[in-house]
């Protein structure tokens, strides 16, 4: 029997934080389980690592869709948990060819990459990457997209998650996506120590089917 989550002490809400809010607004209560219970944002926020701090020099779409992710409703609802950010600053023609000859243009050109842990044991994870110029077509803040019911084809999608050993906090994280509006482009269950499901928010590059916004791939080990 799990033992009940109590309050220990007072904090501030990090998914508040990061989506731009500050002072009051981002004053909560710190939980016996190590997470945050904010009565801003009625939700309850698994604290990132130190590795993650680039996330708030990200875009303000990006900062609100990890602020999404991170907020659960309910404390007994598993959380995912932020484990590593990174951002590059823009750079200009020379310094992305001096970034190239190094293997470090991801680094140099603006791109962003997060990771999110699932479980304590990082068997499962999200790993999120965007290009800060390609980011006209994601919602300019997630955090406002009310989550509809998801319809009977996803329903199924994820009950076959489910049967494929998926992990209930990456079902659930999953199930946020397509709510706020990322379509599943790849699902790869037949390999049998790796799982991978890919998806993606924001369209196409403009004439190509290459796509753009902020691209998910989930993860998970059986």
């Amino acid at each position: 029997m799990n033992e009940p989550i109590t309050i220990t002490g007072n904090a501030s809400c990090p998914a508040c934080e990061i989506s731009g809010h500050d002072g009051d607004s981002c004053r909560a209560y710190r939980l016996s389980d190590g997470r945050v219970s904010c009565p801003n944002c009625l939700s309850v926020t698994a604290p990132f690592d130190a590795k993650a701090m680039p996330v708030y020099r990200m875009p303000y779409a990006v900062r609100t869709f990890v602020a999404t992710m991170l907020r659960e409703p309910k404390d007994h609802t598993p959380s995912l948990k932020l484990t590593m950010a990174s951002f590059g600053p823009d750079g200009s023609s020379s310094q992305a060819a001096y970034a190239c000859a190094q293997g470090n243009e991801g680094f140099i050109l603006n791109q962003g990459a997060l990771i999110f842990s699932a479980d304590r044991h990082a068997l499962s994870r999200l790993e999120v990457k965007f290009q800060a110029d390609e980011l006209q077509d994601v919602p300019e803040d997630f955090a406002a997209i009310k989550s509809t019911e998801l319809n009977q084809d996803s329903q199924q999608f994820l009950a076959n998650l489910r049967l494929h050993s998926c992990p209930p906090a990456l079902e659930a994280a999953i199930g946020k996506l397509i709510s706020i509006g990322f379509i599943v482009r790849i699902m790869d269950l037949s390999v049998a120590s790796m799982r991978r499901i890919q998806l993606h928010c924001g369209g196409n590059i403009a004439g190509t089917k290459i796509p753009k916004g902020i691209m998910v791939e989930a993860t998970y080990l059986v």
